[in-house]
């Protein structure tokens, strides 16, 4: 814009307007408006989309660390259950030869 304000304002002092030279710039100002304007929706709709994203972002994290503390108890519960399973065997081990002696 300040470009084309420039130009028109240097185009004026130099020499008196050509026909239809204004309706062209002021067209050229309502093509580079619409055009700031769809990017200025872009912007807003990726930063939005971006917010989004830190938001799933955390909910994945959060996820992880769930996942993690789960597989951290089952490690511990297979571990309890591997030490119940051995000492049963040796009870019955020994119940096994009480009845042989």
């Amino acid at each position: 814009f300040r470009e084309l304000i420039e130009i028109l304002a240097i185009s004026r002092n130099q020499k008196l307007p050509q026909p239809g030279e204004e309706s062209q710039i002021l067209e050229l100002l309502i093509q580079r408006d619409g055009e700031f304007q769809e990017l200025m929706k872009l912007a807003l709709d990726q930063g939005k989309i971006h917010h989004e994203m830190q938001l799933l972002e955390k909910v994945v994290e959060k996820r992880d660390n769930d996942i993690q503390q789960l597989q951290k108890q089952l490690k511990e519960a297979e571990h309890i259950l591997a030490t119940a399973v051995y000492q049963a065997k040796e009870k019955l081990k020994s119940i096994e030869k009480a009845r042989k002696g």
